[in-house]
């Protein structure tokens, strides 16, 4: 293959993997629903468990949470991405959980679905931004500041 045909081969390529992209993200916004409810439906299982128990409720949710955090800004919804990575921050470790911080946990889980409700697209401008430093202080609050925002090792 000449040059040109490599180019042109590798063009084609690139616009069937934007277009495969393109066809995901239409579903986006239904799938990560379903994921935010799954998390509702772990918090709810958290929730009527002994403080003692939650953990492993709580680690099940981080599980699809950190989904969110991944999926959110390759759709072109950063602010699931910003929002999702706060929740991982929460519940990423293995301790029990508080009722305040399970209180925390559904404040997440409300404005992620507040995203997807209204389409909200990009990082939400200044409301947005506003919303997302209110959760990371919630957080900042329960974790201490050594509990750094960037810090979320994949599991």
């Amino acid at each position: 293959m000449n040059d040109d045909n490599e180019e042109s081969e590798m063009a084609r390529r690139l616009a069937r993997a934007e277009a495969a992209v393109a066809d995901l993200a239409k579903s986006y916004v239904g799938w990560a629903s379903a994921d935010v409810e799954k998390c509702g439906g772990q918090l709810a299982t958290a929730r009527e468990t002994v403080a003692e128990a939650r953990a492993a409720a709580v680690q099940e949710l981080y599980a699809v949470a950190h989904n969110i955090k991944g999926q959110g800004t390759s759709f072109g919804f950063p602010l699931m991405t910003r929002i999702g990575n706060s929740l991982c921050r929460l519940t990423r470790g293995k301790r029990p959980f508080s009722d305040n911080e399970l209180n925390v946990v559904q404040s997440h889980l409300d404005a992620l679905s507040l995203v997807l409700a209204q389409g909200i697209r990009g990082d939400g401008g200044a409301l947005g931004e506003k919303l997302a430093q209110r959760l990371e202080a919630m957080v900042t609050e329960i974790l201490g500041p050594e509990a750094a925002p960037e810090s979320d090792p994949v599991r």
